[in-house]
């Protein structure tokens, strides 16, 4: 199938579904001691990752911790991280990929602006991922007096001049 959807939309970005992966791990890794434990930790270091290398790191760390090491899907999943992991996505648009993501996941964010470029992120990704500013985002906005958001914020299919 994935070599079918690049022969016939070569230029699409091609990923796969985070919440089916995160809704697979019960499954996949019930046999183990301490599944829940890992089910919170993986849910932790994939949605709060805050840098590729610290999700690398973090990956690494979780394996190791809960004797995953020859877990052979984690480790295609690790193989995979490009095409599902939240930091390994965030300069691409990929609305409803997270379909279920919890908010009481997310409990710290970065979230950096720099005035000279207009230019606000956040490391929850909602604008990346939905196309519409976060909460954070958008109180550091207003921290800053900001009396006008950019208008690459505000995307077509938001406007009144979209066409239906």
């Amino acid at each position: 199938m994935k070599k079918a959807l690049e022969a016939c939309m070569p230029t699409i970005i091609h990923r796969w579904c985070i919440w089916h992966i995160m809704k697979k791990i019960p499954s996949k890794l019930n046999g183990y001691k301490g599944h829940a434990d890992i089910e919170r930790e993986m849910s932790q270091i994939v949605f709060n990752s805050h840098s590729k290398d610290s999700f690398d790191r973090n990956w690494n760390d979780f394996l190791l911790n809960f004797g995953l090491l020859d877990n052979k899907w984690l480790s295609d999943l690790y193989e995979d991280r490009h095409i599902w992991v939240p930091i390994y996505l965030d300069h691409h648009f990929w609305a409803g990929m997270r379909k279920q993501v919890s908010s009481s996941i997310f409990n710290k964010f970065v979230v950096t602006y720099d005035s000279v470029a207009a230019e606000v992120k956040c490391q929850c990704l909602l604008f990346e991922s939905r196309g519409i500013l976060c909460r954070h985002a958008l109180s550091v906005l207003s921290f800053e007096q900001v009396s006008q958001v950019s208008p690459r914020y505000i995307l077509e299919r938001w406007s009144k001049k979209v066409k239906r």
